[in-house]
């Protein structure tokens, strides 16, 4: 299962709750006709419709037909299956392929491990945490990240003054 979203709130009377959506295409929401909510379980839904705003997705399932029903489903993970993962363009990752990746300087020195991925508005930026148990924060810019290779499990950076 793969999360892309987190549902914050109900929505109205009819059952509608309120998604923060983690990927940057939150149009992809209109191809899903169920998804999987998680909080101590899983659960499948129907999705019975979509709307998209600026910075949120509305969902209606099915199941769910009133405010107080889709109280119950704050904070739960909104997943997907892998076969309703989208494509990405060339140089484009899921999040769930950053987090573990060995970190490595230009020099070959290792870095850390890529332990979170936080969304900013600007750019993304990874959580790398070292051997030793501190956090390093890495901006994902094309100025410091060199190379990616998903499959080997390595990320090869540039460090910029003051990372470390």
């Amino acid at each position: 299962m793969y999360l892309i979203g987190y549902i914050l709130k109900p929505h109205g009377i009819r059952g509608e709750v309120k998604v923060n959506p983690i990927s940057p295409y939150p149009e992809r929401f209109n191809r899903l006709d169920r998804v999987y909510l998680r909080n101590d379980s899983i659960q499948a839904y129907s999705v019975q419709s979509v709307r998209i705003s600026n910075r949120f997705v509305f969902l209606k399932f099915s199941e769910i037909n009133s405010r107080s029903e889709a109280e119950l489903l704050r904070n739960y993970e909104v997943l997907i299956a892998k076969e309703q993962l989208i494509e990405l363009e060339a140089d484009e990752f899921f999040i769930h392929d950053l987090v573990g990746c060995d970190v490595i300087s230009e020099n070959g020195d290792s870095i850390g491990k890529i332990v979170e991925v936080m969304q900013a508005s600007s750019n993304d930026i990874y959580v790398v945490q070292d051997e030793r148990g501190r956090e390093i924060l890495v901006p994902a810019i094309k100025d410091v990240i060199k190379k990616i290779d998903i499959k080997q499990k390595k990320i090869k950076i540039h460090l910029m003054e003051g990372m470390i």
